[in-house]
Order: structure tokens, then C-alpha cells, then sequence
């Protein structure tokens, strides 16, 4: 079943897949607001509900200080990335089918909880969670950035939001939550990157 107060936000420049991704996220009962270019935020000001934005990971990096300004409420945000290279298990790929995509969009919907037993872990992005995972295991910014194909800035701002969420400013610390959370295996911490 899923949540009735949700809000998807298709952000593409190509009208086929918009066209595309709101047919299949249209057949799961949820009618998506597509967005073409940034100023298209300001004409939802005032969603209700937890939002998903599904866009490519280019326009996220261009346009994420205007996307995080924009939803500073504190609704629940999540983004789930379209990517045309490398297929990553989280995020969508271009090649993937439509019941990979429901599969895919499903989960992510559903992960909207208020169950607060995991509550810190769902208000982390999917990439919150592999940057995490990164720092965890003693990567700096910089590698951080590489391995993920991202900005250095993009990554710090990623470190940034998953600190001020989770209240965890030192890298032992948030090692210490990913183990927590079972994001990581203890047998995977590094040792070296908590002294």
C-alpha cells in the first residue's frame, strides 16, 4: 500500500522521460508534478507531505542549493537519481524496465515512515547512506567524490546534511552510527579512520 501524502516531482529536461516516468509512477496511483527547469519550484511553495524528486544526478549537483532552499520545511525530502552510465542498485538506470522502476519508486515510497525505531536511518538519502558508508570506511571528501562520480562540493554537502541530521560531527562518531544502523558491518570499520 502505498502513501497517500506523497508528493513525486519528476525533474528532467527531456519531455520523453517525463512523458515515460509519469505514465508508470501515474499507474501506481500517485499523479507526479513534472518540473523542466528550476523556476518551475517556486510554483509548488507549499507541498504537503514527504516529497520524492526523481532527477538526474547532473541537475541535482547544478541545482542543489536551490532545491534544499526551496524544501527547507521540515518535511521529509528524498531523491531518487536517474542514471545513463553506470547502474547503481539504488538509483534508476535507463535501461531498466518498468517493473524495476515500480520496484524501485515502491521502496523508496514506502520508506517514508514515522516508525521510530529507524526513523534516523530513512531521513537519510539513498546517497546520504553511500557517502556514509564511505566515510565509514575512512574515504576523504575527495575519494568520496570520485568513487561516486561527484562534485567535492557536492560530497562535503552531502557530509554536512548527514551530520545535521544525525547530530554526529566527528568521523568516529558517524561510524559509530553507520555500525548502529547496520549500514556497515564492524568487521568493515578501518580502524585507522577513528584515531
Amino acid at each position: 500500500m502505498l502513501k497517500n501524502n506523497i508528493n513525486i516531482l519528476l525533474f528532467f529536461k527531456s519531455d520523453i522521460i517525463l512523458k515515460g516516468l509519469y505514465g508508470i509512477i501515474n499507474s501506481l496511483g500517485i499523479e507526479p508534478i513534472l518540473i523542466k527547469n528550476t523556476e518551475d519550484f517556486f510554483d509548488y511553495p507549499n507541498l504537503l507531505g514527504d516529497v520524492l524528486i526523481i532527477l538526474p544526478q547532473n541537475l541535482y549537483d547544478e541545482n542543489l542549493s536551490l532545491i534544499e532552499k526551496h524544501f527547507t520545511s521540515p518535511k521529509k525530502v528524498k531523491y531518487l537519481f536517474l542514471n545513463f552510465k553506470e547502474n547503481k542498485n539504488n538509483d534508476l538506470h535507463i535501461d531498466d524496465n518498468t517493473l524495476t522502476i515500480e520496484h524501485k519508486i515502491k521502496t523508496i515510497i514506502n520508506s517514508f515512515t514515522n516508525n521510530s525505531q529507524n526513523q534516523s536511518i530513512h531521513e537519510l538519502t539513498t546517497r546520504e547512506i553511500e557517502v556514509l558508508k564511505l566515510i565509514a570506511n575512512g574515504f576523504t571528501i575527495k575519494e568520496i567524490a570520485n568513487k561516486l562520480i561527484i562534485s567535492s562540493h557536492t560530497a562535503l554537502s552531502h557530509r554536512k546534511n548527514i551530520s545535521e541530521k544525525t547530530g554526529i560531527k566527528t568521523i568516529s562518531g558517524l561510524t559509530m552510527y553507520a555500525v548502529i544502523k547496520q549500514i556497515i558491518a564492524i568487521k568493515d570499520i578501518n580502524t585507522e579512520n577513528l584515531k
